[in-house]
């Protein structure tokens, strides 16, 4: 490993202080490295680490972070390693207190490079943009239910009145979709989870689409005197209101993201160590 960068969420205290000693980290092992902190803000440019010779960004912060950089570097296929500032950190790769022994595996190219699936959303035609973890239609306003209609390949599924729905990918999976009930999936697998939110039903169950498969939603009317039916997101970061009868389509991005995985950390370590003793 000769070229790395060191990506850092800006809003998080201790980020500056932490990326330097990343930075010092590699620099000690003759290994060249750029310090980037991110804002989240439209003026931050990564024109620095968008670099064919560059092979891995250390992202500092949470599962959020490291979903927003892991989008931001899938054009040039530079894949991320996370190191949790943050909370639950699921996706991460290790807490920080454990920082420097998964440092020294990755310069030791102890590890392997996974594939994560992403999402493509358009609204009424147009592209809206990519999401690794979900593309979620919520209500907007006041309290009440949504009515979705759902369409796979052009054939009509169901109508999902409640919350909303959630559309996750793999990666997306252990995330808001869980929390309402939808499946877990091992994260390099092909193929999109759709989770309705609070339904109003004693039915609905999440459906699983393959990757190949294309999803159609229209958001129906419910409250005429509101002009905005519902707020589609993507990743919990890009948000747009949707008006009665907007459909959104969402299909596999031809992008993929590109995660670090350690030989000695699997996907099912992480489900365990988060998740399987609460």
């Amino acid at each position: 490993m000769k070229k790395v960068c060191v990506i850092a969420n800006a809003v998080k205290e201790t980020a500056s202080e932490r990326a330097e000693q990343v930075r010092v980290f590699f620099r000690d092992r003759g290994i060249d490295c750029v310090v980037l902190l991110d804002d989240f803000s439209e003026q931050t440019s990564y024109e620095t680490v968008l670099q064919d010779d560059m092979e891995c960004a250390v992202v500092l912060g949470g599962d959020g972070t490291l979903i927003h950089v892991a989008r931001k570097l899938a054009e040039k296929k530079i894949p991320v390693f996370g190191i949790n500032m943050g909370n639950l950190g699921f996706l991460t790769h290790a807490d920080s207190g454990k920082a420097k022994d998964a440092l020294e595996s990755l310069v030791a190219g102890e590890y392997c490079v996974e594939e994560r699936m992403m999402l493509e959303a358009s609204v009424d035609g147009q592209v809206f943009g990519t999401a690794l973890n979900d593309v979620v239609i919520t209500r907007n306003g006041f309290s009440r239910i949504i009515r979705v209609s759902i369409f796979v390949n052009g054939k009509p599924v169901c109508n999902s009145k409640g919350d909303g729905v959630i559309v996750a990918t793999p990666t997306g999976s252990t995330g808001y979709s869980l929390s309402a009930g939808g499946p877990v999936v091992a994260p390099t697998t092909e193929l999109f989870v759709i989770t309705p939110i609070c339904p109003h039903s004693l039915t609905a169950r999440s459906i699983v689409l393959s990757g190949e498969d294309e999803l159609h939603l229209i958001v129906r009317e419910e409250k005429k005197t509101q002009d905005e039916e519902a707020i589609l997101t993507l990743d919990g970061q890009r948000a747009k209101d949707l008006a009665a009868e907007d459909e959104i389509v969402i299909r596999k991005s031809d992008k993929k993201a590109y995660f670090i995985q350690l030989n000695n950390h699997s996907f099912f370590d992480a489900l365990h160590r988060k998740l399987g003793n609460q």
